[in-house]
């Protein structure tokens, strides 16, 4: 049959599947990246050291430009809310048009002071009165400056503890091919008969027995059979082919702590 043929020849281009590059490429593909996850968290353990290894003045200067609009609302909003009759409108009450108490003033240095860092007055610029646009400028500069040396303390205290970090301890890689192939034949045949018959009488009165016997008219019959047949003729043939290439990595990893506090 043509679609068994058919598939057969599907079946016989299994070299072109390319099984064997598959298999490579993913075995390839999981050891570069095992690798360069290794080189990641060591950059990363590198990249720490380094910025602990700063002092808190130049940690504060490297760092405090990077700390966002969003990040500045955060802490005075926590640090300084807005009063009662604008807590709808506002997020903190420091901006520009208000003015702070001295009660406000002094839970704003609280929260913004900063020491050991050679900052003047140890980062504590808010004072009582109108908060005009200069006024409003220190304050989020000094809120950058409290946020990174909070981001210091929390390096700083990483490293006393040790950085988390991956190692693979095993793994199973595993690759596999499925490869089906069909093919089937479909022959049908269907013959129909039916039959029309007709059955006529002609006939004629004689003629009486005067006339001689060749012109005397008589009755007479006919019957007709006819016979038809029709034939309905269906070939199909299908063939087919399906290939599934099946790819599993599986990597057991445990996590311990890198001292780096040495």
């Amino acid at each position: 049959m043509a679609g068994t043929s058919e598939a057969v020849n599907q079946a016989a281009r299994l070299s072109e599947i390319g099984f064997p590059e598959f298999t490579t490429k993913l075995i390839t593909d999981v050891f570069d990246s095992l690798v360069a996850t290794n080189l990641r968290q060591t950059e990363a353990y590198i990249e720490l050291l380094q910025q602990t290894g700063k002092t808190l003045t130049t940690f504060i200067n490297d760092t405090k430009d990077d700390i966002g609009g969003e990040l500045l609302l955060q802490f005075l909003a926590h640090a300084l809310p807005p009063r009662d009759d604008k807590k709808e409108e506002d997020g903190t009450h420091v901006k520009e048009g208000n003015s702070l108490t001295n009660e406000e003033a002094s839970t704003l240095n609280n929260a913004l002071e900063v020491k050991d860092a050679g900052i003047s007055s140890d980062n504590k610029v808010a004072s009582a009165g109108a908060l005009n646009e200069t006024k409003v400028n220190a304050i989020l500069e000094a809120v950058a400056n409290r946020i990174s040396a909070d981001k210091y303390s929390l390096l700083k205290e990483m490293v006393k503890q040790g950085i988390l970090r991956l190692v693979v301890e095993d793994g199973e890689i595993e690759t596999r091919l499925t490869f089906n192939t069909y093919g089937s034949s479909f022959y049908q045949n269907k013959t129909s008969d039916y039959q029309r018959k007709n059955f006529a009488f002609r006939a004629k009165a004689k003629t009486g027995g005067l006339l001689s016997a060749w012109v005397k008219a008589s009755a007479s019959t006919s019957y007709n059979s006819v016979k038809v047949s029709t034939a309905n003729k269906t070939d199909q043939d299908r063939s087919g082919s399906r290939v599934q290439i099946f790819g599993r990595v599986h990597v057991n990893f445990k996590t311990d702590y890198l001292p780096l506090d040495q």
